[in-house]
């Protein structure tokens, strides 16, 4: 119940803030993933807002079953943070603007059909 209060406080009062996206957003977005929270497509906007873009595609997996890869990237003031969302849930943490993502294995998408592009 405590952490529900929490984060509803604190998804009204950076919402409060208007449309950009600071540090101060990436890092209470951070603080619910460092919790064990993981994070909806909502959850996420209800923080940081309405991505600059968003890009939908599949990724492969080493089962049959196609889930859905959902990229968010938010451009501000000359730089971009980006979020992987897999079947609507956040993956990864946000890197801060100004700093530079770990260098990990970047996620398999599959490439838009012709008809898309």
């Amino acid at each position: 119940m405590p952490a529900s209060v929490l984060f509803l406080t604190l998804i009204l009062g950076l919402s409060a803030c208007g449309p950009r996206v600071t540090n101060r957003n990436i890092d209470a977005l951070n603080a619910q993933i460092d919790s064990g929270r993981t994070l909806s497509i909502k959850e996420v906007e209800a923080i940081l807002g309405q991505p600059t873009r968003q890009e939908t595609r599949h990724i492969e997996q080493q089962t049959v079953r196609e889930l859905p890869l959902v990229r968010y990237a938010y451009a501000q003031d000359g730089q971009e943070v980006e979020l992987h969302f897999i079947d609507g849930k956040l993956q990864n943490r946000a890197v801060r603007f100004g700093e530079k993502a770990p260098e990990t294995a970047p996620l398999k998408m599959k490439a838009k059909p012709e008809a898309e592009k």
